[in-house]
Order: C-alpha cells, then structure tokens, then sequence
C-alpha cells in the first residue's frame, strides 16, 4: 500500500485515489488506482529512484510508444525517492494467468502471438529491445493483447558509447533468455525472437516450457539451452513446428526475426502461402542462383565460341555450298531444255578451261611452262569422263545424241590444248640443244 506521503502526493499533483496493490517486481510495485481526471480505473507502477542510479530509461521508453499492442502510458511524475508511471489498467490479467485456466486451441494462439510479434516489431523498428518478453508480462484485456513492463528495456543506438557494454549484460528472466545471452557475447534484438519462441510452445502446450524442469539446476538448464533437444508434442501442428524451430535456432543468424515471422503461415492463417526463408537460407539460395547463372554464361559462350570459330564456318559454308548444288542439280534434271543443258556443258568446259590456264609458274626463270604430253593425256581423258558423266546424267532428258556429245567434247577439248606440232617442235629444239651442248664438250682421251 502507498504510504501516507505518496498518496497525498498522487491526490494532489495528479488526482490519483489508491484502491489496491496489484504486483510486485525487481524494480518497482505495482498498483491499481482511480484517476480522478476522467474517473478511470488505471495502474500505477512506483519505481525506486536508486535502482537506476538517477537515469529514468523505462519512463522515456513509455514517453515514445504508442501502439495498440503495447500498453499505454498515460503520463508519467516523480518526487525525491520515486518515479511514478501512470498506465491504461488491463483488467484481463496477464498471460501466464490466462494459460493456467485454460487450454488455448491454434486459433486463439495464433491470434495471441500475431499480437504479441506486431508489438516486439513495433519495438524492434524503433531500435528498442525488450529483453524481458515473458507471459508474466503479456496483459490481457478483452481481445487485447499488450506488451507492458520495460524495466529492462533499451533503445540502441551505434553512437553510444556504451553500446556493447550494455548489450553483453545478462538481462531478463533466466528461462527466457536466448543462448547468446549465456555465453556472454554481443546479441541484438534476436533474443526477443527467442523468448517469443518459448511463448509460442507454452501457449499450445498449456503453459509447459520447452526446456525448463522444476528440478533442473542452473547449470543443467543452460547446458539444455546451449544444446537443445525438444519433444514436440504430436498436437503441434507441421506448419506451428516450423515457425517453432525457426524462433529458437541457436544461431541468431539462422533465426526467424520479427517482421518474417509476421509473415508465416501459421501467423497469417493463410496456408497456401509459401514459408518465408531465414536469412542463411536466402542466402544459400541467392548463392545457388548464382552458380547457376554462371553456368548457363559459361554453356552460352561456348556455344556462342563453336558457332563462330574459322572451322565452324567453313564447315557451314561447305554444306551451304553442297546444299545449292544439290538443288542446282535436282534442277537441272527435271529441265527439259536442250539449249540449257548445252549452256550447262560449255559453262562446265570452261570452269575445266580456266583450272587448266593455273598452271605451275617458275618464278626464278620467269618463263610459263606448259603441261607436258603426260598430263595433257591424263587431263583429256578425265575431261572424257566428266563429259560421259554429264552425257548419261542429261540424256534421258535431252533430244541430241550421244555422238553429237562426243564430237563436241573433242572440239572443246582441241580448242583449248597447245597442238600436237607445237608439242613436239618444242620437244625436238630441246633434243638440239642437248646435242649442240654435246657437242661442244672436249673428246675422251683414250689410254
């Protein structure tokens, strides 16, 4: 009960009557009271100046939030030994009083937890961490859920100085705590998303907690926490165990945080949605994409390589060119014109004409060399051939006979070859020559 000097100091400067003491805590009590403004019911917490040393971080927390699912802070006073902050009463009670009557079903845990995170969110995007999320103070008022007591709270920021020092503190209710917060090491707003965690088994399990026994000591319960091994209970649903085990990875990197866990199916009730990955897992993903897409750069560049390589062309052009003289051909074959397929034979003749005109050339003499009687022979007999190649190929289709073909060829091929005389004449002035030269040498002497 408040002593004589506090309530005619309430009375007084905030029209405050004392009805009864609601609670007690580390760093305050609690009390149910009537504000005399409006004639409601409200509760009045009294903290003790000397727990924070002069600092008043609660009451400047309460000053800046104002969301449905936290509870609301109505005005805050003070006076020599004690701060006193005037809230909105929650007639529900709390959490912890409300599982113990009752077994909550799915539903009226989703709906309990959808509330619980849209406040911690609240928190988090504010860059205050609560540290002290637990059923005890969780109140309850109607349908309303709201986060209150934060006594432990803080508001980070990277321009303090005593960022890590207050960050590595072990804060809030041992059962609660998030692994981090054991080991001593720097933890952020993730240890509110484990304590949630812990919330969510409770509320579908009746209240049990997921790693604490009555008779486990200290030691043993962190040594549970640091290596957690849970029996989930065959009432929990697959997709109520997901959001479970996504809230109390040991790893805070592979934790749910608040917003994602928002967003989960078992949350938003909408279960054809898909389940929204952890940070690790978008990021293993993000990774694999891009393995793939250099893999597939890699396939396109080879293929765009062999495509375009000097081989590739020419290989390209060869059958270019033999797929137009294919068609040339199955042309030429059902042509039923005589003067065409003439036209053909000549244009043939003279394709053989010109091959024939690149001769060898004998550049230190400087002088054209003809074909030798050899190679003329030979020629004429492969140009007879071709000619009897075409002659077959076109005579089923032409009016002239075989004959007329021959006669033809000969004369082409008489055109044009050196004649015979000159041939020979030029064979015989060599055979002069040699003699002359012979000649000319010195005779043998004889022994």
């Amino acid at each position: 009960m408040f002593t004589g000097e506090d309530i005619q100091f309430l009375q007084q400067l905030h029209q405050l009557k004392e009805i009864s003491k609601i609670g007690e805590g580390s760093f305050g009590k609690v009390y149910k009271a009537i504000d005399l403004t409006d004639k409601s019911i409200c509760a009045v917490k009294v903290i003790s100046k000397l727990v924070y040393n002069n600092t008043t971080p609660e009451q400047d927390i309460y000053l800046q939030l104002n969301h449905p699912n936290i509870v609301r802070c109505k005005r805050i006073t003070e006076n020599k030994k004690y701060y006193y902050i005037i809230m909105e009463y929650m007639e529900g009670g709390t959490l912890a009083q409300k599982m113990k009557e009752k077994q909550l079903n799915e539903q009226e845990a989703a709906i309990i937890m959808k509330s619980i995170l849209e406040g911690v969110n609240y928190l988090h995007d504010r860059s205050i961490i609560h540290r002290d999320i637990k059923p005890e103070n969780i109140m309850l008022t109607g349908t309303n859920v709201k986060i209150a007591d934060f006594g432990l709270s803080f508001k980070f920021s990277s321009t303090e100085g005593t960022f890590h020092k207050l960050l590595n503190k072990k804060c809030g209710t041992i059962i609660y705590m998030a692994p981090e917060q054991f080991t001593e090491k720097y933890y952020s707003k993730q240890v509110d998303v484990w304590s949630c965690g812990i919330l969510l088994y409770m509320l579908l399990n009746g209240g049990i907690h997921p790693f604490y026994n009555k008779d486990d000591t200290k030691y043993e319960f962190i040594k549970k926490i640091l290596n957690p091994s849970i029996d989930i209970p065959s009432n929990m649903t697959p997709l109520a165990k997901d959001l479970f085990y996504k809230l109390i990875n040991v790893n805070p990197i592979d934790r749910y945080n608040v917003s994602q866990a928002l967003m989960h199916p078992w949350i938003t009730r909408k279960f054809h949605e898909k389940i929204p990955l952890t940070y690790q897992q978008q990021l293993d993903q993000f990774l694999k994409e891009q393995q793939i897409r250099q893999q597939f750069k890699l396939l396109f560049f080879l293929q765009y390589i062999n495509l375009n390589s000097p081989r590739t062309q020419i290989f390209s052009d060869n059958v270019k060119e033999l797929e137009q003289e294919n068609q040339q051909l199955h042309q030429n074959q059902t042509s039923a014109s005589p003067t065409q397929n003439k036209f053909k034979i000549l244009q043939l003749n003279n394709k053989h004409k010109n091959q024939c005109n690149i001769t060898h050339r004998m550049e230190s003499q400087g002088k054209f060399l003809d074909f030798s009687l050899t190679q003329k022979t030979h020629f004429k007999k492969s140009m007879e051939n071709i000619l009897v190649f075409e002659k077959d190929k076109y005579e089923k289709s032409q009016n002239f006979s075989a004959r007329s073909l021959k006669q033809k060829s000969n004369q082409i091929i008489n055109k044009f070859f050196i004649p015979t005389s000159f041939q020979e004449s030029f064979c015989v002035s060599n055979k002069m020559k040699s003699k002359q030269h012979k000649k000319l040498l010195p005779p043998l002497k004889s022994k």
